[in-house]
C-alpha cells in the first residue's frame, strides 16, 4: 500500500509542474490576443441618442460593415470608473443578430444602461469622456479584424451628449492682417462738364421781305386834255335882262333869283364831275388802232 502511495505521489508532481507550465503559456496567450483584439480602427461608430441620462437606453451605430472574414463581435467600455483594460458591454455573438444602416454599418442596442455597467464596475460617479469599442472577430478567435469607436461624455453624473462640449479647437484659416488701405474718394468733386450749350444762335432768316414795294401802276393819266366833242356845255345865258322883258326871264317866271343860282350851281357841278368821269374812263381805255 505505501509503494502504491509513494508510486501516486511521484507521478503527480511531474503532472503538476506539466500543468502549471500549460496554464503559464495560456495566460501569455491571453495577453497577447487582448492586445491584438484592438489592433487596427477601421471605423467610427455614433452613440444615440445624441444626448440622454445615465438610465438612458443606448445603441451603437457602425460607419460601415465589419470585414469581411469576421462573423462575430463584442463591446468593452473604458473611461473613469472602469477597468483600465475595458469592461464588456456586449459579449461575443455572431453578427447576424444586429440590424445593419444602408451604407454596411451595424445597429447595436445595449442591453443594459451605463448606470447599471458602473454599478456593475462598483463605482457610482460617471464624469467625463467614455468610449465604446465595437471589435470584430470570428466566434473563436479573440484577435480583432477591425475595431470602430464611439464615444460619449458626461457633464454631470447623470447627464451625457455624444460631442465633446469643449467644442472643437479650429485655429483661424488665415492670420493675414486685414487691409487697412483708406477708403476711395467719397465722390464729392464737382462735376467737369459745365460749359453752356453751344447752340444759342438766333435764327438766320430773320430779313424783313423784300417785296414791300407799292404797286407802280399808280401814274396819273398824262392825257389831260379835254376831249374835243365829248364835253356837254351847260347854258347859263338867260334871254332877257333883268327887267324881265323877255319871254324867259328870271322875273317874267317869278322865281327866286337865288335858287335858281344855287341849282345853277349844282347842275354845273354835276356837269364838271360826268366830264371829269368820262375824262378818267377815257384815259384807261385802250385803242387798238391797225397800222397802216
Amino acid at each position: 500500500m505505501s509503494i502504491t502511495t509513494k508510486s501516486r505521489t511521484l507521478i503527480s508532481r511531474p503532472a503538476a509542474v506539466l500543468l502549471g507550465s500549460l496554464i503559464a503559456a495560456s495566460g501569455a496567450a491571453g495577453v497577447l490576443t487582448a492586445t491584438a483584439a484592438h489592433a487596427e480602427v477601421v471605423g467610427s461608430a455614433e452613440v444615440s441618442p445624441a444626448t440622454g441620462t445615465d438610465a438612458s437606453g443606448i445603441s451603437l451605430t457602425t460607419s460601415k460593415a465589419c470585414p469581411d472574414a469576421a462573423t462575430n463581435l463584442i463591446v468593452a467600455v473604458k473611461g473613469s470608473g472602469f477597468p483600465a483594460e475595458g469592461q464588456n458591454v456586449v459579449g461575443n455573438s455572431p453578427l447576424s443578430t444586429y440590424g445593419s444602416t444602408t451604407d454596411g454599418g451595424l445597429i447595436i442596442p445595449l442591453s443594459q444602461t451605463m448606470r447599471d455597467y458602473a454599478n456593475t464596475a462598483g463605482f457610482t460617479t460617471l464624469q467625463g469622456r467614455y468610449d465604446f469599442t465595437v471589435t470584430c472577430r470570428t466566434a473563436f478567435n479573440g484577435t480583432s479584424l477591425g475595431d470602430f469607436t464611439a464615444p460619449i461624455w458626461f457633464t454631470s453624473n447623470t447627464a451625457y451628449r455624444n460631442t465633446d462640449p469643449a467644442g472643437p479647437t479650429a485655429t483661424p484659416s488665415s492670420s493675414a492682417p486685414t487691409s487697412t488701405a483708406s477708403p476711395p474718394p467719397t465722390g464729392t468733386a464737382s462735376p467737369t462738364d459745365t460749359a453752356s450749350p453751344t447752340d444759342t444762335a438766333s435764327p438766320t432768316d430773320t430779313a424783313t421781305p423784300t417785296d414791300t414795294a407799292l404797286p407802280t401802276d399808280t401814274a396819273t393819266p398824262t392825257d389831260n386834255a379835254t376831249p374835243g366833242g365829248d364835253s356837254q356845255g351847260i347854258s347859263t345865258d338867260v334871254n332877257g335882262g333883268a327887267s324881265g322883258g323877255g319871254k324867259g326871264s328870271l322875273a317874267a317866271t317869278g322865281t327866286d333869283v337865288a335858287m335858281v343860282g344855287a341849282v345853277s350851281a349844282l347842275l354845273v357841278a354835276a356837269g364838271i364831275t360826268v366830264v371829269r368821269r368820262n375824262r378818267r374812263r377815257d384815259e384807261f381805255t385802250v385803242t387798238d388802232t391797225p397800222n397802216v
